[in-house]
């Protein structure tokens, strides 16, 4: 391994993850990049995850522990004391492709003025054995427009690696339901930084496990935490912000027209013709 190949920092949160861990560490073993840091952070999990995380000997691999508190926390903690030059997020039942480092380092190397490199992400079944559908971002330049109108062209989920800037603190808000990691990288693109992808895989997202659907209430209220984030934002002009709000409105009627939960209807409804 070359001295000068970039450290990539992996942050991974975990929370009664024994069914999956493992493979997802697997898949962080097998990078065909070799100088990455593990950051797992087990958020108080009362199944075997812990010991299956120390069942890893690897160096790379630093293992950290705290209260149940979230995936936000969790991410926060591995991300406080973190030092390196590229950094993602990979969850604890998802896996990455052996090139998903090395693609999107090659891309970064390509470009100085990039700041966010994604890829395409392959959804697949509860066994990542079968692909279900693929997803690829087309998005080039600032993604802070297509983030904030969800426009689906820089953003499936947690599968940016973004650079390291000096001095940034980088940390998600606490406490949100859903969207976190939607608005870590809105707030992060409004400060600027350009965006790409590769044609190449760079996630494997297991499709079937814990879904935003078993919980649509706790979606609402993590999309109008969002949208009241996003008003702070400077760098975002009020049409935007207007499209979103009714977006999440759009998004609220049909998932709870799907799941049968017609009491909930009314309210959006006035939310929507008062937005």
């Amino acid at each position: 391994m070359s001295v000068n190949q970039p450290l990539v920092a992996i942050i991974m949160p975990a929370y009664n993850a024994e069914k999956y861990i493992a493979t997802a560490i697997k898949s962080v073993l097998a990078q065909s990049h070799n100088n990455w840091q593990l950051r797992i952070v087990n958020d108080g999990s009362r199944d075997m995850t812990e010991e299956i995380i120390l069942q890893f000997e690897d160096p790379r691999i630093i293992y950290l522990n705290q209260k149940n508190q979230g995936v936000s926390a969790a991410r926060n903690l591995a991300l406080a004391e973190m030092r390196a030059d590229f950094f993602c997020f990979l969850d604890a039942d998802d896996a990455l492709p052996p090139n998903s480092l090395a693609d999107r380092l090659a891309l970064f190397a390509q470009d100085e003025q990039l700041t966010f490199v994604d890829g395409r992400i392959l959804v697949q079944d509860a066994q990542l054995q079968e692909t279900i559908r693929e997803v690829q971002p087309s998005w080039q330049g600032n993604p802070l427009i297509d983030l904030v109108r969800l426009g689906g062209q820089s953003f499936f989920g947690p599968s940016w690696m973004i650079r390291c800037q000096p001095n940034q603190n980088y940390q998600l808000k606490m406490g949100m339901t859903h969207a976190e990691d939607l608005l870590f990288y809105i707030q992060l693109a409004a400060e600027g930084g350009q965006y790409a992808a590769v044609q190449t895989p760079v996630l494997r997202y297991r499709q079937g496990n814990a879904s935003a659907m078993t919980n649509l209430k706790g979606l609402e209220m993590g999309y109008w935490e969002l949208l009241a984030e996003v008003k702070k934002l400077k760098a975002v002009p009020r049409v935007h912000i207007r499209y979103l709000k009714k977006r999440i409105l759009r998004i609220m009627f049909l998932s709870y027209l799907r799941s049968k939960q017609f009491s909930a209807l009314g309210p959006v409804l006035q939310r929507y013709f008062k937005a």
